[in-house]
């Protein structure tokens, strides 16, 4: 018979349908992946400025754990766009706060 029948013709379908939500899949891990590199990259820069600087002012100090460097970071990061990157909640501003 040269005929397909429904089964046939759905199964293709289906077929067809799971190759392009494969292909959307890898898409969108491959967007995220850059998307967390590109995060971690700021993250990388911005706690390397913050060294540097203040290596240049009051010095470094010690710190040990992840909780004691964001710590550290939270007051010297102001920019909304600079805290997003560690996930740390927006800064009020002087109008905000009431002053």
């Amino acid at each position: 018979m040269g005929h397909e029948t429904k089964s046939q013709t759905r199964i293709r379908a289906i077929d067809e349908r799971l190759s392009r939500l494969r292909a959307e899949r890898i898409r969108l891990e491959a967007h995220l992946s850059h998307t967390e590199r590109k995060r971690d990259t700021r993250r990388k820069i911005l706690v390397g400025a913050a060294i540097l600087a203040a290596v240049e002012h009051e010095g470094v100090p010690g710190l040990r754990t992840s909780p004691e460097l964001l710590a550290w970071l939270e007051p010297r990061l102001t920019r909304p766009h600079d805290r997003a990157a560690f996930e740390l909640p927006k800064r009020q501003t002087k109008q905000q706060a009431g002053v």
